[in-house]
């Protein structure tokens, strides 16, 4: 009788504790440089952010919105003495946010799950559940430790910061608080794969996927290709301006302005548009060089100088300043590219490096456009200027031609009129 009534114990003990388990939902994911996870049991919401131990942690943070300003965040951070700060706080604008000191929920540190010693610390705090069953959240990691343990420490900017969405209605265990992943399920250890691959891209991600795309293809495909089309078939056929304005300005031209468009789609997705990161400053000077650059092509075709009497047609200067442009929007355009892949992504998103095949493919880019243009300087500027010198010899000898022409009317109006008075 002992016997059965502890067997009914035990099995109601393990009944409770499935019940207990059920009764558990939250989602979790894993960046490149800290973890988050999330877990409620509908009365209050278990947060978990921990370091992958990638970097040196100075500070991880969490926002519970979609962008920086006017997002509640919750900021934690190590002490010398093993202690760790809870901060909450608000930022009015894009700068370092102040503590809030009557916050909606209150954050509460969970002391003994937390800790601050390794190289992959683990801060875990609670605050009360809401109606909301998936949680918008802004993320931030920074390396720089704060300047005290106050909660109104100083602090400096974060290394790596994105956006997600955690669905709090999946079923997970009692026991569900997470650890940083190892090297085989970060993909450390698999060439190109990223610890976010499993991470479904938002909304603003794909923006700024489809503003990479549309950008690359503007400034780095069908510029160069105006470039050298003018280039390798201006000796060639008179025609070659047709296909230089067209790749330029009528395919180029509406491909960058929707890409920059889709760019601050992005931007507002998480922020309201500003110009305080160099890649947002590198955009927007690199657009208004190349509308400077279409509104001086259109200036050379349609106004041409006039030649002083008897002189031989020049090249004005507006025509070399605009290859010269030409050249520098290019460059800078290679340039702003690489920062966008390299830096502006993994620190904006943080889902990582890209793959590495994209890297390769700007080397061999950086690489093959000076090298054509180059070639076409060298196969045929000397028969340009050949052809150009032919030309303002050919059209100095008709100006020579109609002002004789022009001489000899004058004369033979002045004899007519010089015979008439004398009749």
């Amino acid at each position: 009788m002992t016997l059965l009534r502890s067997l009914f114990l035990v099995a109601c003990c393990l009944f409770s504790l499935v019940l207990c388990d059920a009764s558990l939902t939250g989602d979790s994911a894993c960046l490149s440089l800290m973890c988050i996870a999330a877990t409620t049991d509908n009365t209050t919401v278990q947060y978990v952010l921990q370091s992958t131990g990638k970097q040196s942690l100075g500070w991880m943070a969490i926002g519970f919105g979609k962008h920086m300003v006017n997002t509640p965040m919750v900021i934690m951070w190590p002490n010398a003495d093993g202690n760790i700060t809870l901060s909450q706080r608000t930022a009015t604008f894009y700068s370092m946010p102040v503590v809030d000191s009557n916050p909606n929920q209150v954050a509460t540190l969970s002391t003994s799950l937390s800790s601050a010693s390794g190289n992959q610390p683990k801060f875990v705090f609670t605050v009360p559940a809401t109606s909301q069953t998936s949680q918008d959240v802004i993320w931030a990691f920074g390396t720089d430790t704060p300047s005290s343990s106050a909660v109104d420490a100083t602090f400096h900017q974060h290394k790596q910061s994105g956006a997600f969405t955690l669905d709090l209605t999946k079923a997970v265990s009692s026991s569900a608080t997470i650890s940083a992943p190892s090297p085989a399920s970060t993909g450390a250890s698999a060439p190109g794969k990223s610890a976010t691959d499993d991470i479904p891209y938002s909304s603003y991600q794909r923006l700024i996927i489809v503003h990479a795309v549309l950008s690359t293809l503007g400034f780095l495909v069908f510029l160069p290709a105006g470039v050298l089309l003018a280039r390798y078939l201006r000796t060639a056929t008179p025609t070659w301006y047709t296909g230089h304005w067209v790749a330029q300005f009528a395919l180029g031209g509406p491909i960058i302005l929707i890409g920059i468009i889709f760019g601050f789609m992005g931007n507002k997705k998480i922020s309201s548009f500003h110009l305080q990161r160099n890649h947002t400053k590198l955009g927007a000077a690199l657009f208004a060089l190349y509308v400077i650059q279409c509104v001086l092509g259109a200036v050379i075709h349609w106004i041409k100088p006039k030649p002083k009497p008897g002189n031989a047609p020049r090249r004005p200067p507006q025509n070399y300043l605009h290859a010269v442009l030409g050249l520098l929007i290019i460059a800078l355009a290679l340039w702003q590219v690489r920062t966008g892949y390299a830096y502006e992504w993994p620190e904006t998103t943080g889902r990582g490096l890209v793959p590495n095949g994209v890297n390769v493919l700007w080397y061999i880019w950086v690489a093959s456009l000076p090298v054509l243009y180059v070639i076409g300087l060298v196969l045929y500027l000397p028969r340009q200027f050949r052809q150009e010198r032919q030309a303002a010899s050919r059209k100095q000898m008709e100006n020579i031609e109609q002002e004789r022409t022009s001489s000899e009317s004058q004369y033979q109006m002045h004899e007519r009129r010089e015979q008439e008075y004398r009749e």
